[in-house]
């Protein structure tokens, strides 16, 4: 009988609800579906994580050999080599950042990077950095940031070298792909995130409310500010809906800024998959503020649910996802007025009852099974 082919995907910190970890666990499944033995290896695990995200049926690994609370601690203790790397042989790598990049870095497995954005810590510069650094709970941007500022010409040289060494790269979105093919002056292949199973047959239970949704790490680099400021312009005024991870200072600082406007605000927390499937399916619109984003896997979550999207039209990931007056639109960037009128264009036009077919319809490209068909054919082409 032949031997499985192993496969280890690493990412750092396994600590947060977000877009990117649910990638990990699709491509685990993806691996899994086609028959390969699958383990996910990370330097930080928060075992929250577990429960709120689909890790059923997953090997999770912490890789650190000195365990602290802190992830950057944990981290760094990796890189310099306390971990368990000597244990993991697979024939294949799949990395998601650069941190995890120089982990494998002198592993003879084949490697493969999963990109979603440049390292913002090395390439991020005067403002734009300080607003990445203080958007997330703990000190691990900020110690990342001061690293980056002491180590950038070096820092930038190691992380092409790296880029180099991988056999094969993805990116998230052609907006991403264009700028780092540039960048790396690589040749990479687009592989959008793939939505959850779960969204793929969506049966919620509905919310009565009638409410505006969004979704996503609430930090300030994703612009919640301009959302209520947007819906405090708006003629069909209504309650904004947040699920999410949040830092109480911020929390406290956008419910300020919600009283002010007049908006009302409410946080959900964090939501398992089946609990946020019933908000996204309940909402007149999901509301998506974040500019640049290099994909973005909540409108794509939304749409698949039947709700349509608003989001800024400034060429970036959410673009490549809303046809305009199909099942969302796209705001002029980044106007919060024109953000205003299209939510209530949303709700005027009725678009949800009247086009929701085509706003599911509208998903199916990022749905599970059409990612892994076009994700598993590259993958076999290198192994």
């Amino acid at each position: 009988m032949d031997k499985k082919p192993a496969v280890c995907l690493i990412y750092e910190f396994l600590s947060e609800q977000g877009g990117l970890e649910r990638e990990i666990i699709n491509h685990a499944r993806f691996f899994q579906d086609n028959g390969f033995s699958v383990k996910i290896l990370t330097c930080h695990l928060d075992k929250n994580i577990l429960d709120l995200l689909p890790f059923e049926g997953l090997k999770v690994e912490e890789i650190s050999i000195i365990k602290t609370p802190f992830e950057s601690f944990n981290l760094m203790f990796c890189m310099i080599g306390f971990n368990k790397m000597n244990k993991y042989n697979p024939d294949l790598f799949f990395s998601y950042s650069f941190p995890s990049n120089y982990i494998i870095r002198n592993k003879k497995s084949k490697k493969i990077n999963y990109v979603n954005h440049y390292p913002h810590f090395i390439y991020l510069k005067n403002e734009e950095l300080d607003e990445w650094k203080n958007s997330t709970q703990g000190v691990k941007r900020e110690f990342a940031a001061f690293l980056g500022k002491i180590f950038n010409r070096y820092f930038i040289k190691l992380d092409k070298k790296l880029i180099k060494l991988c056999d094969l790269l993805f990116m998230n979105s052609k907006f991403t792909q264009g700028r780092l093919d540039k960048l790396y002056n690589t040749r990479s292949i687009v592989s959008y995130p793939p939505l959850d199973k779960a969204f793929s047959n969506v049966k919620p239970t509905i919310i009565k409310e009638k409410y505006i949704f969004s979704s996503s790490r609430i930090i300030p680099d994703k612009k919640y500010e301009w959302l209520i400021g947007s819906v405090s312009l708006m003629k069909n005024k209504l309650p904004i809906y947040l699920a999410g991870s949040v830092d109480k200072d911020y929390k406290i600082k956008l419910m300020k800024y919600s009283k002010e406007k007049k908006v009302v605000l409410k946080f959900l927390g964090r939501l398992k998959t089946n609990e946020i499937i019933n908000y996204y399916a309940s909402a007149q619109v999901f509301a998506f503020p974040t500019p640049r984003e290099d994909f973005g896997l909540v409108p794509a979550e939304s749409l698949s649910c039947g709700t349509p999207v608003v989001a800024w039209g400034d060429g970036a990931g959410p673009c490549e996802q809303i046809i305009d007056g199909e099942n969302g639109y796209l705001a002029k960037p980044y106007e919060l007025k024109d953000f205003a009128l299209k939510l209530d264009l949303i709700l005027n036009s009725n678009l949800k009852t009247k086009n929701k077919i085509n706003i599911i319809k509208s998903s199916q490209i990022f749905s599970y099974d059409n990612i892994k068909l076009q994700f598993m054919k590259e993958i076999n082409n290198i192994i």
